[in-house]
């Protein structure tokens, strides 16, 4: 009987079996390189987030700018601007709560014109103004309808690079001796508000605080981490303090 060799072709086999494995390793190898980055950069960006928090609570601690460093290469920087001279875009404001215009301290300032818009596509908002003054307040309403009292809105028109539904149809005359401050009460729907000063500025509404964070990375790169927080000069409460005023009634918990 004759012998039959298979050198050869156990060689091959073994080349194809090594070639396979190798690239499954090479794989591995650099699947676990990327998650090793990924996990970096999660630590990372979670130090910048910190680190800028860290920043944002000294500055409103302390009501002015700040910076400073944690150490390992983690630092802050905090600036402070004032906001709402020369205008106001609220945020989203439910029916039923207030928004509060401070006006201690306006400039030049002979009336308040103001715009809205509906926060969903059904609503119909109207609003109650009170102008806050020294003995007394001066009141007025506006609706889309003109019915029970209030006066019928016009179009709104763009202000501040927003377009509004409605305004008042000619500005609320403010008397600077007297007036301390405007408050506007939503009531229907959710709106957002703009209000426009004429004739001069407001005093500043908000204080906005920005933190920017500096975190060193991997290979020489460093994290930024931007965050800010805006507070009212005015103080404002929240809504649900005017149920309590108003109503009588108390504050459960």
């Amino acid at each position: 009987m004759r012998e039959i060799k298979h050198s050869g072709q156990v060689a091959l086999i073994m080349v194809l079996i090594m070639t396979v494995v190798s690239a499954i390793a090479v794989s591995l190898a650099g699947r676990s390189t990327v998650e090793t980055r990924i996990q970096q950069m999660n630590v990372e960006n979670t130090e910048a987030l910190l680190t800028a928090q860290s920043g944002l609570e000294a500055s409103i601690a302390q009501n002015t700018a700040v910076s400073g460093s944690l150490g390992d290469g983690r630092g802050y920087q905090v600036t402070l601007s004032d906001v709402g001279n020369t205008g106001i875009s609220s945020e989203l404001i439910n029916a039923g709560q207030g928004f509060e215009i401070n006006l201690e301290g306006a400039t030049g300032i002979t009336g308040v014109k103001i715009y809205w818009k509906a926060a969903t596509p059904a609503g119909d908002p109207a609003i109650f103004v009170s102008d806050v003054r020294d003995t007394q307040s001066v009141d007025y309403a506006y609706d889309s309808t003109g019915n029970n009292g209030f006066t019928k809105v016009v179009n709104g028109g763009s202000f501040g690079g927003v377009n509004y539904t409605y305004t008042i149809p000619s500005p609320i005359n403010i008397s600077l001796a007297s007036s301390k401050k405007l408050k506007i009460t939503v009531l229907g729907s959710a709106a957002f508000l703009g209000i426009e000063p004429i004739g001069g500025e407001f005093p500043p509404q908000f204080t906005n605080f920005r933190s920017v964070a500096d975190v060193a990375g991997t290979d020489q790169n460093v994290v930024k981490y931007g965050i800010q927080y805006v507070e009212s000069k005015t103080d404002q409460l929240p809504s649900v303090f005017d149920y309590v005023l108003f109503s009588g009634g108390s504050i459960m918990q």
